[in-house]
């Protein structure tokens, strides 16, 4: 089975089976994004190779992936630049919108501090 995908340039990307579709490798990009910066910034746990490994697994397993479906995925995005591209640039403005939450409503759209 395959999926098609219409880009606004009328190309049309073929999806295999096991490739996820663009809204989904937003959300495990953002997350991915937002595991790596934890680990960068030492949130985790003493043994760092350990603990970044089973949160991956964790990653993997929400978005019912494998490392291998994981790596398949990301080698499929990175031969798309374009629609690599595209996802990442609605990976940034999910994570400028979480980030956005969690410094509260005075950083929000439309919410200024008065």
């Amino acid at each position: 089975m395959y999926f098609l995908l219409s880009c606004k340039s009328k190309n049309h990307i073929t999806f295999p089976i096991g490739i996820v579709l663009p809204d989904t490798m937003v959300q495990i990009l953002s997350d991915a994004n937002i595991l790596q910066a934890s680990a960068q910034l030492g949130y985790s746990e003493s043994d760092k190779d350990t603990s970044i490994q089973m949160a991956y697994q964790s990653l993997w397993k929400k978005h019912n992936l494998t490392e291998n479906s994981y790596s398949q995925n990301m080698r499929f995005y990175c031969d798309h630049p374009k629609l690599l591209d595209s996802v990442y640039e609605r990976v940034l403005s999910n994570l400028n919108r979480r980030k956005a939450e969690l410094m509260g409503p005075k950083l929000l759209p439309g919410k200024g501090a008065k």
